[in-house]
């Protein structure tokens, strides 16, 4: 029985060397083919969009869609004229278009913070670019 000593290097390789390297895709690219990430990106967006409707309709649900029982709960200010016109009138024609405005104004800016941070998200802002 000989006995063969080898001394030399043996070289181990993984089959898997010869795949592609992974490459590093951008958050727009995971959006336009609809990969699982760009799909909870986007749920991200239209769930603070819809949070922010929801917080909308709720508040007008409270304000304006309360003052009927108002008004039932409150016979006296059905009641009550200012320069001949009765107070719900008053409060149905004039104060009421000031809170919408406001409400309008405030839902805007909420779904304008959720798209500019969905777009700073989606295109960084690079130093190098300017």
């Amino acid at each position: 029985m000989t006995e063969e000593k080898y001394t030399g290097r043996v070289r181990v390789t993984s089959p898997l060397t010869t795949a592609p390297a992974h490459v590093r895709r951008s958050v727009r690219q995971e959006i336009d083919e609809s990969t699982g990430i760009g799909e909870v990106y986007m749920r991200s967006l239209i769930r603070a969009q819809l949070r922010a409707a929801l917080t909308v309709a709720a508040t007008l649900m409270l304000s304006i869609g309360a003052l009927p029982l108002l008004f039932l709960a409150f016979d006296s200010v059905t009641e009550m004229h200012v320069l001949g016109v009765p107070v719900p009138w008053w409060i149905l024609g004039v104060l009421v278009y000031p809170g919408l405005f406001a409400l309008g104004w405030v839902y805007i800016r909420q779904v304008e913070r959720a798209e500019r941070d969905f777009t700073e998200l989606v295109e960084p802002h690079r130093p190098d670019a300017q």
